[in-house]
């Protein structure tokens, strides 16, 4: 009898977990396993990689490398119409190319959370923080801003203190 109950309470966390995994999960399962089917998950992924879209922050050069391995499995896809009639060795490259575009997709998710574990300055407590790719591309390129902002103005390390905290004063003032 406790066994019995063991394995029920075993079965419903198991259950209970993996309905709450996919619940928070946000990513959406395709199955593109026709050609027509492909042809709809190509434009949708192609539309969010323009500006603006889910995957905007894919480099150009890895946009190249997604483009031909998307029109390589639409090639796939014209000559076989399905997954179903597609020979063992079409549907292995049919799997390598799109783990290809996959990865790259997922790497350049603006919508990817990356959490850290860090202890701020000044204190030895690690402390969690989470963001969004998007997020940290978007720091990283306002930072990157403002010192060049910095480096064409007069507010280089080469004037005096006074200047340079003028500077600073004036950079806050105008909202950088």
């Amino acid at each position: 009898m406790n066994k019995l109950i063991l394995a029920a309470v075993a079965a419903s966390i198991a259950i209970c977990g993996s309905a709450g995994a996919k619940e928070n999960y946000k990513e959406q399962a395709f199955n593109a396993d026709s050609k027509d089917k492909f042809d709809a998950v190509a434009a949708d992924v192609r539309k969010e990689m323009e500006q603006g879209g889910r995957y905007q922050y894919v480099k150009p050069d890895e946009r190249n490398q997604i483009d031909a391995k998307l029109a390589e499995m639409g090639t796939l896809f014209a000559e076989s119409g399905s997954v179903a009639s597609m020979k063992e060795d079409t549907k292995i490259k049919l799997f390598n190319d799109q783990e290809v575009v996959n990865s790259i997709l997922q790497q350049r998710d603006g919508e990817r959370v990356i959490c850290k574990k860090e202890a701020p300055v000044g204190s030895h407590i690690p402390v969690a923080t989470c963001h969004t790719y998007a997020q940290e591309v978007e720091a990283r390129s306002g930072s990157q801003k403002q010192m060049q902002d910095w480096s064409h103005s007069n507010c280089s390390a080469s004037n005096s203190k006074n200047l340079g905290q003028q500077c600073f004063m004036n950079s806050a003032a105008a909202g950088h």
